[in-house]
Parts: structure tokens; C-alpha cells; sequence
């Protein structure tokens, strides 16, 4: 069997699995996904990654959740799923500020979404402590506190 490309469409049923993976409780992940944009990634027919992306204002949107299933990780999907939003979706909706929060206790992502052009604008501390019912573990470290990041798209339809 050939070997297919990752694949990046709107979602026809929510993943919840995979949207549990980057934010555990599902009475958040259902009071964000009913305003959002969902677009699954998928490889030879099964879906390995998920993005939730979400309307703030007119020019600005947040990205609210970003998993891949992890036997699928480390091979390109969440930065690809994080192009597709910077490159297609935001230009269509006329996004030019895209924002994205993270973990303290997962470096990976927070690498990775440098790499993508995101900027560390503000830390909120013990975020996680307050905001969440059971505390979060990751790489054998709780996770307390909320980096917030953006990445500024230049405006397509602005003339110099």
C-alpha cells in the first residue's frame, strides 16, 4: 500500500480522543467548540490530528486546541496543521493575529511554536492550579502555569 500525505480538512464529527489529549476537560473542550473552526489531520483514511481555531475579534483568532494522536507524533502533523491555519484558514477569514496558550510543563510545543513565529507575550501564572479541576502532569512535571503566545499575519488586503 502506498503511503498517502497528511491530509487537512473541516471536521465531520469531533475527535474527542485526540482533543482530550491537549485539554482534559471535556465541559471546556464543548464550551469552545460550539464558536469554533475544527479541521482534523488525516493519514490513509484515519484522523491523527486535530486544530480548533476560534473567531476573538475581527482580525484576531485563537487557537484552541492542537493534538495529534500520539503514536502519530513527531513527524510534521501539528506543524502542519498550524500552517494550514496561518496560511489558509486566517487569510479567508481575514485574520492577521493569531494567539495559541501552552503549557509550562511541555517544552516541545512551546519550541514548536516558536519555530511557527509565534512570540511569548505574557505568562499567567498558576493558571492550570486555578482553572482546572485535577491537576495536569506532563513530562512528570505538574503544569501550573499559561504561556501566551501570538503570531501577527501580514494583512493581505493592506497596500504599502
Amino acid at each position: 500500500m502506498a503511503h498517502k500525505e497528511v491530509e487537512i480538512k473541516p471536521a465531520t464529527s469531533y475527535p474527542y480522543p485526540l482533543l482530550l489529549l491537549a485539554d482534559p476537560e471535556q465541559e471546556k473542550v464543548d464550551g469552545y467548540l460550539k464558536n469554533s473552526d475544527c479541521f482534523v489531520a488525516t493519514l490513509n483514511g484515519q484522523t491523527v490530528g486535530v486544530i480548533v481555531v476560534q473567531k476573538q475579534s475581527e482580525k484576531t483568532a485563537e487557537i484552541m486546541n492542537l493534538a495529534v494522536d500520539e503514536s502519530f507524533q513527531r513527524r510534521g502533523i501539528a506543524r502542519k496543521l498550524l500552517r494550514y491555519i496561518t496560511n489558509q484558514w486566517a487569510a479567508t477569514a481575514y485574520i492577521t493575529r493569531l494567539i495559541i496558550r501552552t503549557g509550562t510543563s511541555a517544552p516541545g510545543p512551546f519550541m514548536l511554536y516558536q519555530q511557527e513565529g509565534f512570540d511569548l507575550k505574557n505568562v499567567e501564572y498558576n493558571y492550570f492550579v486555578h482553572h482546572y479541576k485535577e491537576p495536569i502532569f506532563e513530562n512528570g512535571v505538574q503544569c501550573r502555569h499559561q504561556l501566551i503566545m501570538e503570531k501577527v499575519i501580514p494583512d493581505p488586503t493592506e497596500t504599502f
